[in-house]
């Protein structure tokens, strides 16, 4: 019978793969978009609602330690974990991670994703007789990780053959806009600069914008 593969975090600076000792049970991830309802009178049954962006992906896992039969301290098997929130010497910020077990996780089919471990838990549940402890149980909660330019090349460009004319409605901003036009609400900055947006912020319901195709 093969030896199961164990998950790990490994470090994407030092490819340092940190093992866990027993396998989770189960893991779960999570994520939230920002849609927000028209706060104007409005005639239908339910508000209009407008995309304001997404946040990130979480990951959250229950890992377990135990050295009692070995009867030495769990601390210096949880602490590798723990470390990872702590600050790179040379990044000077905690390290970024890979989860991996079966694999590493992906979004859009082949994009590996990043992680930061925003936070712990551990809790103590079994001492020797010298009061170190044997057994431990690890709460990890992971944040996405993503650069402005990670984030562009991973995402799925619609951009129009030709350049289009859109009629601002209300409730618009160029980031729905955006993300309405090219999938991809980051690419606001072209809109604004076709048609000499200095405020994005500022748009005039019923003003009809350039929407330039993005080469």
């Amino acid at each position: 019978m093969a030896t199961p593969e164990k998950a790990a975090l490994i470090n994407v600076k030092t490819s340092e793969r940190i093992e866990f000792q027993f396998n989770p049970e189960t893991f779960s991830l999570s994520k939230s978009s920002d849609w927000q309802a028209n706060q104007k009178d409005h005639i239908y049954d339910i508000p209009v609602v407008k995309w304001k962006g997404g946040a990130a992906m979480k990951l959250e896992i229950t890992i377990f330690f135990d050295t009692y039969e070995d009867d030495t301290d769990v601390r210096d098997k949880t602490t590798k974990v723990e470390e990872l929130t702590l600050v790179d010497s040379e990044e000077h910020e905690p390290p970024k991670l890979k989860f991996d077990w079966g694999g590493t996780l992906k979004v859009r089919g082949s994009v590996e994703l990043q992680w930061i471990l925003s936070s712990f838990n551990t809790t103590y549940k079994m001492f020797n007789s010298g009061g170190k402890p044997v057994r431990a149980e690890m709460k990890l909660s992971l944040t996405e990780y993503a650069t402005e330019q990670m984030l562009k090349d991973r995402s799925r460009l619609q951009s129009p053959d030709h350049e289009k004319a859109y009629r601002v409605q209300p409730g618009d901003t160029l980031q729905s806009i955006a993300w309405h036009h090219y999938d991809d609400a980051s690419l606001w900055r072209p809109i604004a600069a076709a048609n000499n947006i200095e405020d994005p912020r500022d748009l005039e319901p019923g003003s009809v914008l350039r929407v330039p195709r993005i080469r």
